[in-house]
């Protein structure tokens, strides 16, 4: 039977006597050791770094009460009474009897809880919010919005104050003691470190551009590299106190709605090293994995939410606080899956080691640490040199491909992504969309990882365009970038987009027919660079929707490699958007032999689903040689458009749709048939033989099951059947008038 407190007198004894936690620290069942039970409405709780003592306030009509719970010697007694509401409270994580109490009239009190001594810390001019005391820190810091305020340990007296310059409030302050530094976090994501706690150096690291989250919590790691913070969001950004920079931007799972609180919790296991907490603002704790990012486990209550929660740091216990006034202390070990044989014990530090004996090494540390910083800053500066923008293109030419290590970061500063965090946070919040919420019925992949980073990519996309969730084969073409960026969601979404926008701009004006402006261009090149091929596409009945809209619609992951298609993207993204056209009648006149062994249509068909066995090195460099040849003849750049890339701070609005009829003969056509103009118009697919070994999924299995959705929707625009029908006429006769001009020259 666990141990039980009611706080209903001045004194009294746990209940069953003789409980002993020490041999629960280590139990591995999500159950409490310990249940504290106040009589008040609010209350806050902390546990002594060895868990021998549990302080706790309990609130009451006029008064506020103190009590302390003895676990060691099995009883409880009130500590001290206050008028004033306490605002922090906290055991210093060495000194297993001296605890830290702040109230609203700006007063921090050091009690002893043995014999009830107190020394009064006075120098707030607003109520404190937080008090840090780190394990061999030899200062305590106090803090509110406008001031910190740093006290020497154990004397407690006031050694330095720094004053908040800016309108900017302050979130939390802490003191590194592995290299001896102030950290201050405020509301913005600015983090202020002062080095050697020298108030008149100070280091700025900015949070990430684009991102506008408002910060209420802050947490420095166990060893000093990390400080993690959150706010009103689910994401959280990671801190790299060494190298002074933003480490990442992580996206909390969908327990975490905000971050109310975080800290890290001690080793109490080899196989998670460091382990964060976040309390979010409805009363869930979640434990996440900080190495890797995963929710380990996720704590509450049927009935009642969380209101505080305290570590002890060397016991392996948690105190959990509801807002029932209960306490509830767990082991430490409870939190964490079953590991294998070998875990360790949580660290017990003797209190002979005195913070103040590793002052001399502190000086070398701190002047390796300078060189190391001097030698990264060189090391950054070069590899900015060498990935100037302005070089690129010579080490693309030069090796052929980009370095694989850098390739994604090349890729991103190519496109000049703007990393709009705010932007893609909301388009998260929106959830699966409802074209992609069955894609899984459709699309069977073996890896639940890029299934999800696929169906995320897609619903972002719709959700940012609606016209997009129409395209079937939008999942086939976004696949393969997905695959590149599957770590990293919002430059998923980001390259998806910026590569819609300009590479594929031509291919939505007949929608839902092909692109035919751009199979045009692709025809015209291959008629003026081998006539005699094209003679024999025609006596085959091939057209331009056969050999290369396959291509587009795939971006060319039916047909080459993996590892090809990379290097070929790297031509693509690196060039105008007017080399996609080159790039395809390239692979067709490469394919001239295997082409004119075919003997009907399917045939042809057959040989542009499945992986071929030309060389990329030839389609590009041929590829090359038509831009620059046809540029001009064809204005290829005119048609096709310059690269644009996305704005910083928002998404541009998707106005590519399917081009319209004149607006004449669309009057008229309203006026005579204003029941058929507003109706929907019915697309059917034809399905194509699938692609035999491929590593990228058929166009077929993409294509989600939105029939009824398609029928209910609006649509964006209005095509008048006829006209639609009488521009496809006449870009077709001009194409069999250009044909045929070929075909004589070639017959001659």
């Amino acid at each position: 039977m666990r141990p039980r407190v009611e706080l209903e007198a001045v004194a009294g004894e746990v209940w069953p006597g003789g409980y002993d936690l020490t041999p629960h620290k280590t139990s591995k069942k999500l159950v409490s050791v310990l249940d504290v039970i106040g009589t008040g409405h609010s209350q806050v709780s902390a546990l002594s770094c060895h868990g021998s003592y549990l302080a706790t306030v309990t609130h009451e009509p006029g008064t506020n009460l103190v009590f302390i719970v003895s676990v060691s010697n099995n009883k409880f007694y009130l500590l001290k009474r206050m008028v004033e509401q306490c605002t922090a409270l906290l055991f210093h994580p060495h000194q297993e009897t001296q605890l830290f109490l702040a109230s609203a009239s700006c007063k921090v009190y050091s009690i002893n809880v043995e014999d009830g001594s107190v020394v009064v810390m006075q120098g707030h001019s607003l109520p404190v919010v937080g008090v840090e005391a780190g394990l061999r820190s030899p200062v305590v810091l106090t803090f509110n919005p406008q001031e910190v305020l740093l006290w020497s340990w154990p004397s407690m007296a006031l050694t330095n104050r720094l004053r908040q310059q800016e309108p900017l409030p302050v979130v939390w302050a802490g003191h590194v003691w592995q290299r001896d530094e102030l950290v201050v976090a405020y509301s913005c994501g600015s983090v202020l470190l002062w080095p050697g706690r020298r108030a008149t150096t100070e280091v700025h690291i900015e949070p990430p551009e684009g991102l506008v989250l408002e910060f209420r919590a802050f947490a420095a790691s166990r060893g000093g590299e990390w400080l993690v913070g959150g706010g009103q969001s689910h994401l959280f950004v990671t801190y790299c106190l060494t190298s002074r920079c933003v480490a990442q931007v992580v996206q909390l799972p969908s327990s975490c709605t905000d971050v109310f609180r975080c800290f890290f919790l001690p080793a109490v296991c080899p196989n998670y090293p460091q382990v964060l907490a976040v309390l979010t603002s409805r009363g869930v704790l979640n434990i996440i994995d900080f190495t890797n990012t995963t929710k380990l486990k996720t704590l509450r209550a049927q009935r009642h939410l969380i209101d505080s929660v305290s570590v002890s740091e060397c016991s392996g216990f948690l105190g959990v606080t509801y807002d029932n006034s209960t306490t509830k202390v767990y082991p430490l070990r409870a939190l964490l899956p079953v590991a294998a044989p070998g875990e360790v014990q949580p660290a017990v530090l003797a209190k002979e080691e005195v913070a103040f004996q590793i002052v001399e090494e502190r000086k070398k540390e701190q002047q390796q640490q300078e060189k190391e910083e001097d030698r990264k800053k060189a090391v950054v500066k070069d590899v900015q040199e060498l990935l100037d923008k302005n070089k690129w293109c010579r080490i693309l030419l030069e090796f052929g491909s980009f370095p694989e290590k850098y390739r994604r970061v090349i890729w991103a500063s190519v496109l000049e992504l703007p990393r709009n965090y705010s932007v893609f946070s909301a388009l998260l919040d929106k959830g699966t969309h409802p074209a992609y919420q069955e894609l899984g019925e459709t699309l069977q992949l073996s890896d639940g990882g890029l299934f999800k980073a696929l169906q995320r990519t897609l619903s972002c996309l719709a959700h940012w365009a609606p016209f997009l969730a129409k395209v079937c084969y939008l999942p086939e073409l976004v696949f393969p970038f997905v695959k590149v960026y599957r770590t990293n969601p919002l430059l998923a979404f980001e390259v998806t987009a910026t590569v819609i926008l300009n590479w594929c701009r031509l291919w939505f004006e007949f929608w839902p027919s092909a692109g035919v402006t751009v199979l045009n261009l692709v025809e015209q090149l291959v008629c003026e660079a081998d006539p005699s091929l094209l003679a024999h596409l025609m006596r085959l009945r091939v057209t331009a929707e056969c050999y290369a809209w396959p291509l587009f619609t795939s971006a060319f992951s039916r047909v080459v490699s993996s590892s090809d298609w990379l290097v070929l993207w790297d031509h693509l993204l690196s060039s105008p958007p007017s080399l996609l056209p080159c790039v395809a009648a390239a692979f067709t006149l490469a394919s001239r032999h295997s082409l004119l062994s075919c003997t009907d249509a399917q045939e042809v068909e057959l040989y542009y689903q499945q992986e071929s066995w030309v060389s990329v090195k030839k389609v590009v460099d041929q590829a090359y040689d038509l831009h620059r040849q046809k540029k001009k003849v064809y204005s290829l750049n005119k048609v096709c458009g310059d690269f644009t890339p996305l704005p910083s701070g928002g998404l541009p609005l998707f106005n590519i749709a399917p081009r319209p009829a004149s607006a004449s003969a669309s009057t008229q056509e309203e006026n005579r048939r204003p029941q058929t103009l507003r109706s929907p118009t019915t697309t059917t697919t034809t399905t194509t033989t699938p692609r035999h070994a491929s590593p990228y999924p058929s166009p077929t299995s993409f294509k989600p099951k939105n029939s009824h959705q398609s029928e209910q929707e609006e649509m964006v625009y209005v095509i008048g059947r006829q006209e639609l029908q009488q521009q496809e006429e006449q870009c077709l006769d001009s194409i069999m008038k250009l044909r045929q001009r070929h075909l004589a020259a070639g017959l001659t």
